[in-house]
């Protein structure tokens, strides 16, 4: 696929302090709509206040990771930017990230304000290599005008009932789509190459995954391939759950339930039918949700690191972090708690974002990967395509994925 890359160029109009000399930083990011209008806002401001002339270059996410290691390679990376939780472990351990450990003697900066399992990804010993901006687990959007008309209790009703789990998000899916004859559920993005939203969900729930601690690919495992089950059921024998290919989204208002982050809601702002948000379905290793993290870094090879990290500091502080949580679950405690946050989403009731999205923190899990991880997810999901075809072997299918990923 050909990289689209978006850049607009924000020069500053004030310089503070009149002796610092002009900075050029280079700032990647795969934002889009309102997120990312704010960040150029951050940027003028940033360029205001320090005289730093900030670029935003801006990469889709499914080709994002991919071509950060491009520009790395060719010695063409920027100052600073995110950086998404599955390619955390190639960077550090390729030395592509800049210690901030200094972060944490900076009282003004408080890094003692972040959840500490928030940081546990990025810090290696006493080194950190990022600061999280976004701590969110995944949570349900739910369409309240399909499960109206299929007479069906919606998923939050479920789940304060105690019985929201997956074998009646399977039956809710069904009712849909007999009754309405829109799709009861999707799982899985779009983008095959953005699988792991939604899906690690349902495997982990399952009490399979991608990898054991060992690190070893578990694709084909009984709990794995029990979860896979679920999904090949929906989509050819129940018919309730769009096929790998089908574009149906949740916004055109002909899916009853999708996988998502929170900041999925920005997208529903002229939405023509009631929607909600609750936590996902338990499964029988329990109700684990997938945590997408995502953190701003300074790369190592970058040509401006001291203003890449003054940059860092004003993005990921307390009163920005503040202005960012509209669209990215804060890793700051102080923000996450707050009543503004919890109240900032008029579409999304506070008790609602505290059921779907604050109480489910502490189950959520990051997917950990290994330093061959770009391979392996091409693997995967070519491997997926197989999967979710009538009558597939899964299992022939995914023994031969784990070979494959094993050997990288």
């Amino acid at each position: 696929m050909l990289h689209r890359t978006l850049s607009a160029t924000l020069t500053s109009l004030l310089v503070l302090g009149g002796a610092a000399q002009a900075a050029d930083l280079r700032f990647s990011t795969w934002a889009g709509g309102d997120g990312l209008a704010l960040l150029q806002q951050l940027a003028r401001e940033y360029g205001a206040r320090t005289g730093t002339n900030v670029t935003v270059e801006v990469t889709p996410f499914a080709d994002y990771g991919r071509k950060l290691a491009v520009q790395i390679a060719s010695g063409d990376v920027p100052d600073i930017g995110w950086v998404a939780e599955r390619d955390v472990p190639t960077l550090i351990a390729s030395q592509n990230l800049a210690n901030l450990s200094a972060l944490g003697k900076d009282s003004a900066f408080g890094l003692n304000d972040f959840a500490t399992s928030s940081l546990a990804l990025w810090k290696r010993g006493a080194n950190l290599y990022g600061v999280p901006f976004s701590n969110s687990p995944l949570v349900l959007f739910y369409n309240k005008d399909l499960f109206a008309q299929a007479r069906v209790a919606d998923p939050l009703t479920q789940y304060a009932r105690g019985s929201w789990t997956y074998q009646n998000f399977q039956q809710s899916a069904l009712n849909i789509k007999q009754k309405t004859g829109s799709y009861g559920a999707r799982v899985m993005r779009l983008d095959p190459k953005a699988w792991a939203g939604g899906l690690l969900a349902v495997l982990w729930s399952h009490g399979g995954g991608v990898y054991d601690k060992a690190m070893k690919c578990t694709l084909n495992s009984a709990a794995s391939l029990q979860a896979f089950g679920l999904m090949q059921t929906m989509m050819f024998r129940d018919q309730s759950m769009p096929r790998p290919g089908d574009q149906t989204s949740f916004e055109g208002g002909k899916l009853g339930m999708y996988v998502d982050n929170i900041s999925y809601a920005g997208q529903l702002k002229d939405a023509r039918f009631r929607w909600g948000v609750a936590p996902l379905p338990k499964g029988p290793a329990g109700r684990v949700t997938q945590l997408g993290q995502a953190g701003y870094a300074v790369f190592s090879k970058g040509k401006n690191q001291a203003e890449a990290v003054n940059f860092l500091k004003f993005l990921a502080s307390r009163e920005n972090m503040a202005r960012t949580a509209k669209f990215f679950p804060p890793p700051r405690q102080s923000v996450l708690k707050s009543s503004t946050y919890l109240n900032g989403n008029p579409n999304v009731p506070a008790s609602t974002l505290k059921t779907a999205l604050v109480a489910q923190l502490p189950s959520a899990r990051v997917l950990l990967t290994t330093t061959d991880w770009l391979k392996a997810n091409d693997v995967i999901t070519g491997s997926l395509d197989q999967v979710f075809q009538p009558n597939a072997g899964a299992r022939a299918v995914l023994d031969g994925t784990c070979r494959t990923v094993d050997s990288l």
